[in-house]
Order: structure tokens, then C-alpha cells, then sequence
């Protein structure tokens, strides 16, 4: 199965999702790659090179590629490549949301994060993927319960759907990234449970996605 993560701005937890994703695949003993495809930014490798140095485990595999293409000739060896994609993706977004059983598109509350990332999932529909393959998740997200059922209002309004769980803005996932950690593995099981909905919520939509096609 192949998923990708694509958002036209940096700064949306598109790679801490690719994490916290890629870390609770593998402990269900699926084999997992991310295919870091922001080779000048390099945030899901980076993260990597920390998570060998600490000796944590699960091992994930994660590679640079420099093109969609590349990433998925690679695809076939894994039960789930995740294509961790470049801010500001056009074309390559594209290739990879036709390529995918599952297009992810993180967003935080404000109109200034969610706009650019309606405007991506009207251009990929208007490219044949189908509605039901687009998910927002709502990601370093911080704000009331007001903003969050306006956001969704919002989304809704827009004719896309929206997970219900949200990966949220601690200071204790950013400790954990920089230590080579993925959300779900910081020491409090209070964020461990927000972040492991968020996981299982995606990885549910991919596996009915995947039956449906």
C-alpha cells in the first residue's frame, strides 16, 4: 500500500505524521518505508540519524529520493511506503496521489493553513483522485473546541472529509522528535493515547480505502 502526505506550506506536521505513522506500522508488524522526498529539507532523515544513534526500535526504514518515480519502484518491497512529500508540491503531488490508496493532507485551525490545502485537493480532484481518497488531519493543532468544530465546519462546507482525531502542538512531541522519537513514544500516556487515534484513524481509512478500490 502506498500513502502520501502532501501540503502546499511547511510547518503542518506533515512529517511528524509520516513518523508517528511509520513508528505504530511497524510495531504491527507491517514492514514500513518513508520515502523523504524533501531532499533540501531532509526532516524525516534527519530524524532518522537521531533515532539510530539512540538505538530505538522499531528500526524504520526511511530514503531520500529525488523523485516520486524513484520512491515508487521501491514501493513493491513494503507492506506501506509513505511519500513523505515536498512543501509547496505540485506536479509531484500529483504523481504521487495517483500512485496512492491514501492521500493525507495536514492542516492546523487557521484559514491561512487550511485554504492552501483545499486549493491542493480541488486541483488533485480536478486530476481524477477521487474525494474519499483525500483525508485532512488536523495537526499541531492548539485551540478550543470552538475553533476545532469551525475548522471542521469549514473543511465540511468544502465538500472533503476530516479525521476526528488531531495530532496536537506539545512540547513533549517536539522533545521527542529531536531525541529520534515518534509521538506515540514520549513518556506520558495522555499523549500517547491522542496520537495513537490519530495513527489508527489513518491507518482505518487506508485498509477500507483499499478494500473499496
Amino acid at each position: 500500500m502506498i500513502l502520501s502526505l502532501i501540503s502546499q506550506k511547511g510547518g503542518v506536521g506533515k512529517s511528524a505524521l509520516a513518523r508517528l505513522l511509520a513508528v505504530e506500522i511497524a510495531k504491527a508488524g507491517w514492514s514500513v518505508k518513508i520515502a523523504d522526498l524533501d531532499p533540501a529539507q531532509g526532516t524525516s532523515t534527519k530524524w532518522k540519524a537521531r533515532r539510530d544513534l539512540a538505538g530505538l526500535q522499531p528500526d524504520i526504514a526511511v530514503e531520500k529520493f529525488r523523485t516520486v518515480d524513484r520512491a515508487l519502484k521501491e514501493a513493491d518491497r513494503f507492506d506501506l511506503m509513505i511519500l513523505d512529500g515536498p512543501a509547496h508540491a505540485e506536479q509531484g503531488g500529483r504523481v504521487m496521489a495517483r500512485a496512492s490508496d491514501l492521500v493525507i493532507l495536514p492542516t492546523g485551525y487557521s484559514l491561512d493553513d487550511m485554504e492552501p490545502q483545499i486549493e491542493a485537493a480541488y486541483e488533485l480532484e480536478e486530476a481524477g483522485i477521487p474525494t474519499e481518497r483525500l483525508l485532512f488531519v488536523f495537526c499541531r493543532a492548539r485551540g478550543s473546541e470552538a475553533e476545532d468544530r469551525a475548522a471542521r465546519g469549514y473543511i465540511r462546507k468544502a465538500g472533503l472529509q476530516a479525521l476526528g482525531p488531531i495530532l496536537p502542538e506539545m512540547a513533549s512531541i517536539r522533545q521527542g522528535h529531536a531525541e529520534g522519537r515518534a509521538a506515540s513514544e514520549v513518556p506520558f500516556p495522555k499523549v500517547q493515547e491522542k496520537v495513537i487515534a490519530v495513527a489508527q484513524g489513518i491507518v482505518d481509512q487506508l485498509t477500507a480505502e483499499r478494500e473499496a478500490a
